[in-house]
């Protein structure tokens, strides 16, 4: 079962302008595209000459750009430093219209860089520049009160962990609370070793590697993805569990189905180029999809159709509705 054309341009249209919160790690992605013709003689490792740099949002940041690009329109909460690299994030959000009054400045930590080195089309290396850590008192404050006024206009709530401090335990607490008051679904795209913070979560969101991690038991196969998902359930009392899972495609565990079996949902990618980012596709098309009125099912073949779109591009990516219509009449007409 999927959804036909006409089904995902009504989805699409409902979703125009529905306001989704996003919080977590804002991070700039940065590209350093170059050519490889030989060995250094320095030591053993290939010589890369640049020819050309991007930078990307990356992160939670990266969530709220596929919101924008579905139409939505994401309110992004989380921290940076007011340093090069945070004013090139600003200058990223502001060029696609992404409102940055949900982020604080914290003064004691460098704005997050990930720094992908691009050889002949495949990544060489990955330079990390980072403080991870908890946020520190006057930044906390500041998180909370940016929260209570993003639910208090949201529809959802994503929180997009990468464990580097904005997701800990004082703001999941208030997550906790806002959430239940105001009635709205709070979905988490997770880190395994954050498992605790997660509990009561509306659902999550892991892959194949991250769901074997949080139930301690494989997730590879159909029976072991079954029972890794019942496993996480169970113990963090989520109503539900969309695992993404490669090329296998998609399994929705849902409360109408008592979580004895999941959905499975085969994948809609054709072509697979770059898989940077997919997970930050899944969560922003299902969320905004949710907020927009969608079933899970709905939801979950939406965010997969999203996600088949932005795999075949280089980098991490968006998909914009033209995209993801375009992606429907091809699968149609073959």
């Amino acid at each position: 079962m999927r959804l036909d054309r006409t089904q995902a341009e009504s989805l699409l249209q409902r979703m125009e302008g529905r306001k989704v919160a996003v919080l977590g790690d804002v991070m700039l992605d940065e590209y350093l595209f170059g050519e490889v013709s030989r060995i250094s003689p320095e030591a053993p490792v290939p010589i890369v000459r640049v020819v050309r740099e991007q930078a990307v949002l990356g992160g939670a940041a990266n969530v709220a750009a596929n919101l924008k690009a579905l139409g939505a329109e994401p309110i992004l909460m989380g921290t940076l430093q007011k340093d090069a690299a945070g004013d090139r994030l600003l200058g990223l959000l502001g060029r696609l219209g992404i409102s940055i009054s949900g982020l604080v400045l914290d003064a004691s930590r460098p704005t997050i860089i990930k720094t992908r080195v691009i050889g002949q089309q495949q990544q060489m290396l990955r330079i990390d520049r980072e403080e991870p850590g908890p946020p520190d008192a006057a930044v906390l404050l500041s998180l909370k009160d940016r929260l209570a006024r993003a639910v208090d206009e949201a529809s959802a709530l994503i929180v997009s962990d990468y464990a580097k401090g904005v997701v800990c335990a004082p703001v999941m607490e208030v997550v906790r609370t806002l959430c239940a008051a105001k009635g709205i679904p709070w979905i988490v795209d997770p880190k395994p070793a954050h498992k605790a913070l997660y509990r009561g979560a509306t659902l999550m969101t892991p892959n194949t590697k991250e769901a074997s991690e949080l139930a301690q038991r494989p997730a590879k196969h159909d029976a072991e993805a079954a029972e890794a998902g019942r496993t996480i359930l169970a113990e963090l009392g989520l109503q539900g569990l969309l695992m993404t899972r490669s090329e296998r495609g998609m399994a929705l565990f849902t409360p109408e189905g008592d979580h004895a079996a999941p959905w499975l949902i085969p994948t809609e990618a054709r072509e697979v180029f770059d898989v940077s980012g997919a997970g930050d596709t899944v969560i922003a098309a299902f969320s905004a999809a949710v907020a927009a009125g969608a079933d899970w099912r709905e939801a979950a073949m939406l965010a997969n159709a999203a996600a088949g779109v932005v795999v075949a591009k280089a980098g991490t990516a968006t998909a914009t509705p033209a995209e993801i219509l375009a992606h429907y009449h091809d699968q149609e007409a073959n």
